[in-house]
C-alpha cells in the first residue's frame, strides 16, 4: 500500500489579516489569489497496482486507493475554520489543485486537514471536524468476489490526515505535506486442512464460511484516540476457494488493546462428513474453530493496518491454537498463523 502524500504550496503576497476571521468556503472555479494567497495543492504517492491476494508485500489495490472527493480544511489555532477547499473531479484526476487561500496570516500556526471519500461539510470548527464518526463498517464488507476487486463502499474508502505548519513570512512559499490513511483495517484470512487431515480421520472437512464478530461499530474520521462504540460489528463471510486454499477478506474500524477473551474473533464454520457421501447425512458434524485477533499486541486493531491470519487445520478440535505475529502497517502485513485442530 502507499501512503498518499499531499504536498501544498502557500504563496502569501501580502500582509494578511489574524488567523480568526470568518471561515470561507472557496469556489474551486475561481481564479487568482484572494487577499494576495494561493496555494498549490498536488497528491504523490507509490504506485497503485492489481496484486494477487494475500500478498506478502501488502501494498494497496487501486480501488483501496482511489479518490472520488477530497476536501481540505485549514484552522487557526483557536480551532476557528480559517476555509475549507473541495477538488474538483479533474484536480483529483490530476491530484494537483491551485486556489486562493484568502485569510491565512503571515507568520500565523495553522493546522490543515484533508479528509478523502466523505463529506465533512458540516464540520465548522476544528473540534467538530476531529469528533466526527464513520459508523459504516458494514459498507466496506460483502462477498469475498465483491471486496476482492472494488471498493464495496460508495465513494471508496475514507481517508484522512492532518498536519500543523506555521506559514512563512509575506512573499515567500509555504510547503505542507500531510499523509492521509484509510480509517478502517484490513483483514485477510487464508485456510488450508492440512494433507495429515485425512489420515488421522479419514473422510472430509468442508469450510463453509469465516465469521467476524465483536469488532467497532464506529471509528472516528480523523485519527485520534481510538472511540469503536459498541464491540458489536459482524459479518459472515463465504471464503473464496484457490488452489486448495479458502481466502477471507474483511475491513474492520480500529479499536484500542483488549483482554483475551474479548477480542475480535474470527469463526471456521467447517463440516466433518465421515464417509464423504451425499447419500448420508446422519454421520456428519458441525466444526467451529476459533480465532482471535491479536492485532498488534493485546488485540489492539490500527487504522490502516493489514493483518493477515493463515490457518491450518490438522485435526477436529478447535480449540488448539498456535499463534505467531508481527507487526505492520497497511503497507506491511501483520502476519499471524494459526494452526488448528488436534
Amino acid at each position: 500500500m502507499k501512503k498518499l502524500i499531499f504536498a501544498a504550496t502557500a504563496i502569501v503576497a501580502a500582509l494578511f489579516a489574524s488567523c480568526d476571521k470568518d471561515p470561507e468556503t472557496l469556489n474551486p472555479t475561481t481564479p487568482g489569489a484572494v487577499d494576495g494567497a494561493q496555494v498549490t495543492l498536488t497528491l504523490a504517492g507509490a504506485d497503485e497496482q492489481t496484486r494477487a491476494f494475500f500478498d506478502t508485500t501488502a501494498k494497496a489495490e487501486t480501488w483501496e486507493s482511489s479518490l472520488s472527493s477530497l476536501s481540505v480544511f485549514a484552522f487557526d489555532k483557536a480551532g476557528t475554520l480559517i476555509l475549507r477547499r473541495d477538488f474538483t473531479s479533474s484536480e483529483l484526476t490530476a491530484k494537483s489543485a491551485t486556489f486562493a487561500l484568502p485569510k491565512s496570516t503571515a507568520g500565523a500556526e495553522c493546522s490543515f486537514y484533508a479528509v478523502a471519500n466523505y463529506d465533512a461539510s458540516a464540520a465548522a470548527t476544528k473540534s467538530a471536524l476531529t469528533s466526527m464518526l464513520e459508523k459504516s463498517a458494514g459498507d466496506y464488507n460483502g462477498t469475498f468476489a465483491e471486496v476482492s476487486s472494488k471498493a464495496k463502499r460508495s465513494g471508496g474508502f475514507v481517508m484522512s490526515g492532518w498536519t500543523t505548519k506555521t506559514v512563512g513570512a509575506v512573499n515567500t512559499t509555504t510547503d505542507v505535506a500531510i499523509t492521509i490513511k484509510r480509517t478502517v483495517a484490513k483483514v485477510a484470512m487464508q485456510t488450508t486442512i492440512d494433507p495429515t487431515f485425512a489420515q488421522k480421520y479419514g473422510g472430509t472437512l468442508t469450510i463453509n464460511s469465516v465469521k467476524l464478530s465483536k469488532a467497532a461499530s464506529q471509528s472516528l474520521v480523523i485519527a485520534g484516540t481510538p472511540t469503536p462504540g459498541a464491540m458489536t460489528y459482524t459479518h459472515t463471510q463465504t471464503p473464496a476457494s484457490a488452489s486448495g486454499k479458502m481466502n477471507s477478506l474483511f475491513y474492520i474500524f480500529e479499536n484500542a488493546a483488549l483482554t483475551a477473551g474479548n477480542r475480535i474473533l474470527l469463526e471456521i464454520n467447517a463440516t466433518y462428513d465421515l464417509d464423504d457421501s451425499d447419500a448420508t447425512t446422519d454421520d456428519r458434524s458441525e466444526v467451529v474453530y476459533s480465532v482471535e485477533l491479536t492485532g498488534k499486541s493485546a488485540g489492539d486493531i490500527l487504522r490502516n493496518g493489514y493483518y493477515r491470519v493463515t490457518a491450518n487445520i490438522s485435526g477436529l478440535m478447535g480449540q488448539d491454537c498456535e499463534v505467531s505475529i508481527t507487526v505492520a502497517d497497511w503497507e506491511t502485513p501483520v502476519t499471524q498463523n494459526v494452526d488448528l485442530g488436534a
